[in-house]
């Protein structure tokens, strides 16, 4: 079995993915980090540290249209808290659209 754990790198997330790893086996579990092209430099090093000590697959996912900035050029305004399209194409979407391809349970 297969567990697909979404991780941002946040502590939530990671807290989830450690929770995963104790109850079903590292070797078990895909951890998926979407990737809107505009984290943080020390967000990237810290998601791949944390898998690696870990031992977990790390999937990274984008979206297929560009990251953020495409998508902020594209729609010609910056999201806020009314208008959260970024969330929906660069993390709800891919994470969707990566979940179909899988026959597993």
């Amino acid at each position: 079995m297969k567990v697909i754990v979404s991780f941002s790198g946040g502590k939530d997330s990671q807290a989830c993915l450690i929770q995963a790893c104790n109850e079903f086996g590292a070797e078990n579990i895909e951890a998926v980090f979407c990737d809107t092209e505009w984290e943080h430099e020390e967000t990237y090093r810290h998601v791949h540290n944390v898998v690696d000590q870990l031992g977990v697959n790390l999937v990274v996912l984008k979206n297929k249209n560009g990251g953020f900035e495409n998508l902020c050029k594209r729609m010609k305004w910056f999201p806020n808290t009314q208008k959260r399209e970024c969330t929906v194409q660069l993390k709800i979407q891919p994470m969707i659209d990566y979940i179909l391809t899988h026959d597993d349970d």
